[in-house]
């Protein structure tokens, strides 16, 4: 499985499409030279986690009788988890830094 077939195969769970799936491609292009290679399944997750803000819906859709919302709580939890299983400091979550030098 390549690089691009993953990212394709795990994005359609968020709901992007092909055209998404290659902006993330071409702006994770340093982690991921060559898109036809052949998977490495971490740098494939942080390139993930690393564009994760462009993954999130921005809106709820409601038109007529149709409309699709998004599972936040089950979006939030795969990005924790995939964020731990790498051992990444997820993006919004605060942190604590020693300041006892300034005092």
């Amino acid at each position: 499985m390549t690089y691009k077939e993953w990212m394709t195969a795990t994005a359609a769970r968020f709901g992007l499409n092909a055209a998404e799936v290659e902006l993330i491609l071409v702006n994770q292009a340093g982690a991921i030279p060559d898109p036809l290679a052949e998977v490495d399944t971490t740098t494939a997750k942080r390139a993930l986690c690393a564009e994760f803000a462009t993954l999130i819906p921005l809106a709820n859709v409601s038109e007529g009788g149709y409309s699709v919302s998004w599972n936040f709580e089950a979006i939030k939890f795969w990005y924790n988890q995939t964020c731990s299983e790498l051992g990444i400091t997820p993006q919004g979550k605060p942190t604590v830094k020693n300041r006892s030098n300034l005092w």
